[in-house]
């Protein structure tokens, strides 16, 4: 470890030049320099000063926190993960809410891990804003809306079970690691459970500090919630949500929301033929009234000029026309029904191209197919979906959030425990995609549909990979997106600048996107001291029948294990269902994995040109 004046390296490959870690843009290209700052594990750095160089790559900024001042360079990692990492790694989907492990670096021959949290809130000069990069919830918590109060404990409970699962759900009820990253909760690291995991009751009395400095809006209704938890009349986490619901609803009901959209789609210079498409079509520019329902949507064709075009275009077809007639569950409660027609509703495109698929006898390589990523805002919330490896992006005034886990087999990887993702990523197929609407029945799909509760303005970018390879939307939101928050830039010239930036940077695929810009206002006061009592919240709490859409909302979407990356080590296929048994949490239920079948599915992917 050395004291030194340390220079961030720019990602530009064909640059490469050392800038200041307070600069924002490489000083001889103009490429934003991206600031990565992770978090080191355990108290290994605490005696050393801050401006220490360690590994020759990372600065101490901030006691345990450390810049990548190589940022484009693969870390170091270890051929086998330790056993007390693999949570991080089997909760790869919930990447949002719990962080990565980037890599190790090594100080007096010591082994120190670095956690990754995607984007930190940072000042002018690239620091980050908080102490150990987020704060404390508690600490902005007393600030903070009465809706967004209720987001906040919606998403607490949303991670419940998955981390109940892997014996770590005491994170949730240790103030000094449950941080805020704008309107998303995050975990600064996890903690382990001891003999015995937490209990609703328990995240009852734990919520119950709160109730002196919640908003007067959900004071009675906070109160009465973990009164109920306490005595046990709110026993699963799947009820607890369908009172948060009921009471986001009501509350949600004060604000006003208006969106505008912009849809672009390119060939790309270096493409003959266009196999992407979108919804509204390319080059739609509007404003939307809150009375109306926002959908936009993005396909990314597989199968070459014979079919990718055809699939991606089936796919905008079927889905606009089904999602805009579905008719949407109203009662708060009961939102995971909405995500259940959803979920039908792709099923059905899917269905839709591998039935032409069999008709025109396509197999292997000529078998034809679609990435999708699809958003739909509605009242207070943002519904989403996806399949593939077309992405949805959150942006904020504060952050990027990247929203979507691709379906590839680096991810399938990662999730499985069997290695880092950016080792992962550097393989040759590791972007081979482990699912895509058309390529099989839906029997074998499983589509990824989940909701987010919009509290403030925003814009949702959903893109192919055209665009968000190599990091280009990490890299470039800040400069290209977050003026249209500022109110500098109007989003169809935000959306005509990223379409240059893909083909500017990238230039090696189609490239299209979707942007969905919302915005909230507080329309009349809050609702104070909502009259919701204790018999109410009983009544509302769902029957067993209804146990089948507030469980679509919580379950984990894991791919099954198909076929290892080649440069990963190989596992016997029981133990691929062993871990998905884990995964899943199926409790006696035995999920049998017929890798015949789902190699086959892989396979036909991985055949089907782009």
């Amino acid at each position: 470890m050395e004291e030194t004046v340390a220079q961030i390296q720019c990602l530009n490959l064909n640059c490469q030049t050392v800038n200041s870690p307070e600069q924002q843009y490489c000083y001889r290209c103009n490429t934003p320099l991206l600031k990565r700052y992770l978090l080191a594990m355990g108290e290994s750095l605490q005696a050393c000063p801050l401006g220490t160089l360690i590994g020759d790559r990372y600065l101490l900024k901030q006691p345990r926190v450390v810049l990548d001042t190589k940022p484009g360079l693969p870390p170091q990692v270890t051929q086998t993960i330790p056993d007390a990492l693999l949570p991080y790694f089997q909760l790869f989907p919930q990447r949002l809410h719990v962080p990565q492990v980037y890599g190790f670096t090594t100080l007096n021959h010591q082994l120190i891990w670095l956690l990754e949290y995607g984007t930190v809130p940072l000042d002018s000069d690239g620091t980050p804003l908080a102490a150990q990069l987020l704060p404390q919830l508690v600490s902005v918590w007393g600030g903070a809306t009465a809706l967004r109060q209720l987001n906040w404990l919606w998403q607490m409970v949303q991670l419940w079970q998955p981390l109940r699962r892997l014996r770590v759900v005491s994170s949730l009820l240790d103030a000094s690691v449950l941080r805020v990253n704008g309107p998303l909760i995050q975990l600064l690291e996890l903690r382990r459970d001891g003999d015995r995991s937490p209990t609703l009751q328990q995240l009852g009395q734990f919520w119950s500090e709160w109730i002196a400095s919640c908003s007067p809006s959900i004071g009675r209704i906070l109160t009465q919630i973990c009164l109920s938890l306490e005595q046990g009349q709110i026993g699963h986490p799947e009820q607890l949500l369908a009172v948060l619901d009921r009471a986001m609803l009501q509350i949600g009901k004060s604000w006003q929301r208006t969106s505008a959209v912009y849809t672009a789609t390119d060939t790309g210079p270096t493409r003959e033929q266009n196999e992407d498409a979108c919804y509204p079509a390319s080059g739609s520019s509007f404003q939307v009234t809150e009375d109306l329902k926002t959908l936009v949507l993005v396909c990314d064709g597989l199968g070459g000029q014979e079919g990718g075009e055809v699939a991606s275009h089936l796919a905008i077809e079927s889905l606009s026309h089904e999602v805009t007639q579905i008719a949407w569950e109203e009662r708060g409660w009961n939102a995971g029904a909405n995500l259940l027609k959803l979920e039908r509703a792709i099923c059905n495109a899917n269905d839709l191209i591998s039935q032409r698929n069999d008709r025109e006898q396509r197999y292997e390589r000529q078998r034809m197919g679609t990435t999708l990523v699809m958003a739909i805002a509605h009242n207070h919330e943002l519904y989403f979906a996806h399949v593939g490896d077309s992405r949805l992006y959150w942006i904020t005034a504060t952050g990027c959030y990247q929203v979507t886990v691709d379906d590839d087999l680096a991810s399938r990887e990662v999730q499985l425990g069997y290695a880092f993702y950016r080792e992962a990523t550097r393989y040759s197929s590791a972007g081979a995609l482990v699912q895509a609407l058309g390529m099989d029945a839906s029997a074998l799909l499983r589509p990824n549909v989940q909701r987010l509760i919009l509290d403030e303005d925003g814009v949702f970018l959903l893109c192919s990979d055209g665009l968000s390879d190599f990091d280009r939307v990490e890299q470039y939101w800040k400069r290209e997106i977050l003026p249209v928050l500022r109110g500098e830039r109007d989003l169809a010239e935000a959306g005509k600048r990223l379409m240059e930036t893909a083909n500017e940077t990238n230039g090696h695929d189609n490239v299209t996107i979707a942007l969905l810009y919302y915005r909230v206002q507080q329309k009349t006061e809050e609702i104070h001291e909502a009259e919701i009592t204790l018999t109410e919240i009983q009544s509302m709490l769902p029957s067993v029948e209804d146990f089948e859409y507030i469980a679509s909302d919580t379950k984990p979407n894991v791919i099954a294990p198909q076929s290892s990356l080649s440069n990963v080590r190989e596992r016997p296929a029981i133990l691929w269902a062993i871990l998905l048994v884990s995964l899943l949490g199926l409790g006696g239920i035995i999920y049998i994995v017929f890798s015949n079948q789902v190699n086959h599915q892989i396979e036909q992917i991985e055949a089907a040109p782009k």
